[in-house]
């Protein structure tokens, strides 16, 4: 099995990435959605004391309330 790296591609705009995506190496950790939301159409999430919630709309789009 080899544990080769691949080469970087030769034209830097293979290289990044699509339209509002940041690079992977920018992320700490990536969160799919269901993940956090599950079934349910909102999510608490508790940041510094302080509880917002993460809804998912009929159209699927996210809104973050606080």
């Amino acid at each position: 099995m080899s544990t080769e790296q691949p080469s970087p591609p030769a034209d830097p705009k293979e290289a990044q990435p699509p339209s509002g995506q940041l690079p992977l190496e920018e992320h700490r950790r990536i969160w799919q959605s269901n993940d956090l939301l599950g079934d349910d159409p909102e999510a608490l999430i508790v940041h510094r004391g302080q509880t917002y919630r993460l809804r998912c709309t009929k159209q699927g789009k996210l809104i973050l309330y606080k």
